[in-house]
């Protein structure tokens, strides 16, 4: 029984026994489990920490590196700055020097061992003046001041300083950027001097231009000739006094007006028509016009000429127009006392050469009758009588002929009788004969002319051929005559040495202006064409719808 009960206990001690082995293996595999979790846990932490690490050791090389990429883009920028650049410790001591310090100052930084920055400015009262504002400020901006070189000469400076300060905000040191102001005080010195110089010229420039103003002003004002300034549309801008006294206009009034609010329609669009010509032509011209004025038309002589602006383009044009009214008068009385005594000319030409051909003529007719019958009647007699007798009669029959030449020069008959052509055909002719320089005429649908233009017309081929044989050296000499659209034309040509027409007044020979006063008279014009040893061409042309 005891055993039993012994055996029974044991058995319950055993499941005891087990029950707690159980629950003992139990806690066992749960401190595992939750062993093996926080491993899990842990090893996820080491490998995150460590992924961390070297996130964060790569972050630093990459700043390192960007640090040093930093540092040497700075030094590089220090040392390659146009100012000089400094940093000093607190006592002055040389920290860093930069190339463009060393240009400026001279120093080289090794050279600056032992010496403190204060040693380098020039004047210390204005060192301690700058100190103070820094003190003060904690910072000196563009600061004007001298500074040494090494070679001992005064540089003036324009300095800028900042405190550098660690982190409880004590002054460790101090950083100085320097810029020469040499080449900028010597700019000032040239422009002040360039600034005086200019004012001097201004000033000069303002007398000049006040002195100029007050001389055109006066020209202006006293001037008898009328000016005035019109832009490109024909409007006045500007006229002087003697314009407002004739047209009884001032100048405030006129401003903007036209011809056309001023003058009758046909003036107004002759003086337009002449403005825009030399407006298109871009240069100056000459032209009488005709202006009604309160005591009748006075003709005025105008030259006119453009206005350029700062680009040279036209943007109107001045007038100066002188009233020749008088002169055109005394020029037409000087023309018509001019034509009355050419007319004179001809008429006693014509009584001379009448006188010559028939009273000289017959007289010397009369001698050679005699001087004949003189040597028939000496020639048995006395010889030696009869041939003198002889060559009287000879030197009678050559006077004839000159006496006849003589007359005929000084007035053809053929001219009065047969007219222009067959005239100036004789005239060839007979002045191929006299000089023995070739000379032809060749008229060409000529229809006949008045006696005034055929005596202008001969008279001017005559003092032509006359200047040929005299001084042109020629061997051919051509007049033509020819109309055309009517306009008569005369031309008397040659091959000779020719002249400089510019060269050549008329002063100096009377034969030419003696063919533009027949030319002028009967209202034609006469051109002379000529260049050394290139011939001369003497043209002149004559509207005959006028003279009809």
């Amino acid at each position: 029984m005891n055993k039993q009960l012994e055996v029974r206990q044991l058995i319950a001690d055993l499941e005891v026994l087990k029950s707690e082995r159980k629950r003992a293996d139990e806690a066992v595999q749960h401190a595992y489990s939750e062993l093996e979790q926080r491993i899990e846990e842990r090893t996820a932490e080491l490998m995150t920490a460590n992924r961390l690490l070297k996130q964060e050791i790569e972050e630093r090389k990459r700043a390192e590196e960007e640090l040093k990429r930093t540092k040497e883009y700075l030094e590089n920028v220090i040392n390659n700055s146009v100012d000089a650049i400094g940093i000093v410790d607190r006592h002055g001591r040389f920290l860093l020097w930069n190339r463009r310090a060393e240009e400026i100052y001279g120093y080289q930084f090794d050279e600056l061992a032992g010496k403190i920055a204060f040693e380098l400015y020039a004047d210390p009262g204005e060192l301690d003046i700058m100190l103070a504002q820094l003190r003060q400020e904690g910072v000196v901006r563009e600061y004007e001041i001298g500074m040494k070189k090494k070679d001992g000469s005064i540089v003036p400076m324009d300095i800028s300083i900042s405190l550098l300060k660690d982190d409880q905000g004590r002054t460790i040191g101090s950083v100085c950027v320097a810029r020469d102001l040499s080449g900028r005080k010597r700019a000032e010195t040239e422009l002040k001097r360039a600034q005086e110089e200019l004012s001097r010229y201004s000033k000069d420039l303002e007398r000049q231009v006040k002195q100029r103003t007050r001389e055109i002003t006066g020209i202006l004002k006293y001037t008898p000739a009328v000016v005035y300034i019109k832009d490109k549309k024909g409007c006045y801008r500007l006229v002087n006094s003697r314009f407002e006294e004739l047209f009884r206009i001032k100048n405030e009034d006129i401003r903007g007006q036209s011809d056309h609010d001023i003058f009758p329609r046909e003036v107004a669009d002759q003086l337009r028509a002449s403005d825009l010509q030399v407006l298109q032509e871009g240069r100056p011209r000459q032209v009488e016009e005709p202006i009604p004025q309160e005591d009748g038309i006075h003709t005025y002589l105008s030259v006119k000429f453009p206005i350029y602006d700062d680009q040279r383009v036209a943007n109107g044009l001045c007038g100066i127009a002188t009233d020749i009214t008088e002169l055109k008068k005394a020029q037409d009385q000087l023309r018509r006392l001019s034509g009355s005594i050419m007319a004179r000319q001809e008429k006693e030409r014509t009584a001379i050469a009448r006188e010559l051909h028939d009273e000289l003529g017959q007289v010397l007719t009369a001698l050679r009758m005699d001087a004949v019958w003189l040597a028939e009647h000496l020639k048995g007699q006395d010889a030696k009588a009869g041939e003198r007798a002889l060559k009287m009669r000879d030197l009678i029959d050559t006077t004839i002929d000159e006496v006849r030449g003589l007359a005929t020069r000084l007035r053809p008959g053929v001219l009065d009788h047969l007219g222009l052509i067959d005239a100036l055909e004789w005239y060839a002719a007979e002045f191929r004969k006299r000089t023995g320089i070739a000379c032809n005429f060749k008229p060409c649908n000529v229809t006949r002319v008045d006696d005034f233009v055929a005596t202008a017309a001969y008279r001017i081929a005559q003092e032509a051929l006359t200047n040929v044989a005299r001084h042109s050296f020629a061997t051919q000499a051509h007049i033509s005559l020819k109309e055309a659209k009517g306009m008569l034309t005369l031309e008397v040509v040659d091959n000779g040495h020719g002249f400089d027409t510019g060269k050549i007044e008329d002063s100096e020979c009377l034969g030419l202006a003696g063919m533009r006063e027949r030319a002028a008279l009967i209202g034609g014009a006469l051109e002379i064409h000529s260049k050394p040893h290139k011939g001369t061409r003497v043209c002149f042309k004559l509207p005959l719808q006028a003279r009809r």
